[in-house]
């Protein structure tokens, strides 16, 4: 016996029952999905109405996670919200209320990630270590005088 395939917005409710989506993601689901690019926009106008998708949120939600548990850079967060579909300045204004809600100083978390790279060199040559420790920082997106500062205080 088939199951009834679910509405649209019900599929959707599914989606965001597992976990939080951008709108832009949520929309590409539901055509992937198969359903017509017109239920997609009414399903998530629906959503958006009903309060239960929000870019800004989601936005923040995000940054707030990659901040707390990897120590992301601002550089790293802005193009990951891009890629989601989370452009300019709400990608911006999200990054900015994070930093300011949580009280995250960007010097120490480019510091905490640097200590941590720095535990996995081992005994390494003190040329070759910063020059490693350098690249992964500026891989990770941080600003170079950022870089610099952390490298030189740790090396």
């Amino acid at each position: 016996m088939t199951r009834p395939v679910p509405t649209a917005y019900n599929y959707a409710l599914n989606l965001l029952g597992a976990r939080p989506y951008a709108t832009s993601a949520l929309r590409r689901k539901l055509i992937q999905k198969q359903y017509s690019a017109a239920d997609a926009d009414d399903v998530i106008r629906r959503l958006v109405d009903n309060g239960l998708l929000n870019d800004a949120k989601y936005a923040e939600q995000y940054a707030r996670s990659k901040i707390l548990t990897t120590g992301a850079s601002k550089r790293r967060l802005q193009q990951e919200l891009y890629r989601k579909g989370i452009k300019g300045e709400l990608a911006t204004t999200a990054i900015a209320n994070v930093i300011e809600q949580e009280e995250i100083d960007p010097a120490a978390v480019v510091e905490r990630v640097a200590k941590k790279k720095l535990a996995q060199l081992g005994n390494l040559d003190p040329l070759f270590v910063r020059r490693r420790l350098f690249a992964f920082l500026a891989r990770r997106g941080y600003d170079l005088d950022e870089i610099k500062a952390v490298v030189s205080r740790l090396t």
